[in-house]
């Protein structure tokens, strides 16, 4: 790598110079100069918030069946702005897969976030798909879903006031590939029976530590019903030029899915001169950007997400957005 542009965030929290550097589009990273981080004090970290405050959050949504598929019903949880700081025009939507191995996971994870971005003026989703186990299925099924979700959200733009074009795909480690193949890959993993001519690709991509190689250098060649699917749905090999916009942020310390996945995906991304931000905080762990974990990952990583979603004109920029101590906004 050759060339790095460094951004300065202006309305995070004072951390967020100390724990990561930024990798832009187009503008690779220069591996020869040694790097200037500094891990986050450990002593910092305030003790973890329970659980249950996220599943509080996600009551105080609305839900919906998004999809039936062989007897089960698939729920989407869905925030609205409030009317007094609704936009005029019809709003960008933010739709979350929550982390997982394709195995088990929490659909209530990413509520504090959905509460957030719906308080900025977005339609917020956090939708549920297939997992081991709850459903004996893999990948390939979590995959098929994501893609659903997306033409979901297509087919009710009208009914729910949003912008078809401005839909932000997030997800954490097997939820992050889920929907980043719906960008990525093609109608082959689409539901049978499915309209493929209603787009199942999302118009941006946030990423946490997300599974992006799935070889034996990576993580879940083991989880796909053969290594040749599995090769398939590997994302690294499948690179090329057009992508969406795609922000990325993994922590160097993850000890279930290496960060060298990002950061290859990252860099081969680029070359390709796709807009492919990576953020990576040094040392940390899997997970580390939840809000039941550390307050100070969550809200550097939520505003590196609000950031992003500001220059992509997804939502109005606010340069009074953030949070309180309790994570509220």
């Amino acid at each position: 790598m050759t060339k790095a542009r460094r951004l300065c965030i202006s309305n995070l929290s004072r951390l967020w110079k100390s724990i990561c550097r930024i990798f832009v589009s187009a503008e690779l990273v220069d591996r020869s100069q040694p790097p200037t981080l500094m891990q986050f004090p450990e002593e910092s970290f305030p003790k973890s918030m329970p659980i249950d405050r996220n599943r509080e959050l996600l009551r105080t949504a609305r839900e919906e069946v998004y999809k039936s598929v062989n007897g089960v019903d698939l729920p989407v949880y869905i925030w609205g702005p409030d009317p007094a700081k609704a936009p005029a025009y019809p709003k960008s939507v933010a739709a979350f897969f929550f982390s997982s191995g394709w195995d088990n996971g929490q659909i209530s994870q990413f509520a504090p976030h959905c509460v957030y971005f719906a308080s900025r003026g977005m339609t917020t989703l956090a939708f549920d798909y297939r997992v081991a186990a709850r459903h004996s299925t893999g990948p390939l099924q979590a995959m098929a879903d994501a893609r659903s979700a997306m033409r979901w959200i297509r087919l009710n733009a009208v009914e729910m006031g949003i912008n078809p074009g401005k839909i932000v795909g997030i997800g954490g480690s097997g939820g992050a590939h889920a929907i980043a193949s719906s960008a990525l890959l093609g109608s082959e993993y689409d539901e049978v029976g499915e309209d493929s001519g209603i787009n199942a690709a999302p118009n941006a991509l946030v990423l946490f530590n997300p599974v992006l190689d799935t070889a034996k250098t990576g993580f879940g060649l083991d989880r796909f019903p053969t290594p040749a699917e599995a090769k398939n749905a590997n994302l690294i090999r499948a690179i090329r030029s057009g992508f969406p916009p795609m922000l990325i942020m993994h922590g160097t310390g993850d000890r279930v899915v290496p960060f060298g996945g990002s950061y290859e995906f990252a860099r081969k991304s680029s070359k390709k001169k796709n807009f492919c931000r990576m953020i990576e905080f040094e040392g940390a762990g899997h997970g580390f950007f939840n809000f039941n974990l550390s307050f100070e990952m969550y809200e550097a990583t939520l505003m590196a997400m609000d950031e992003f979603l500001v220059e992509l004109g997804f939502i109005d920029p606010d340069p009074d957005a953030g949070l309180g101590r309790e994570g509220v906004v």
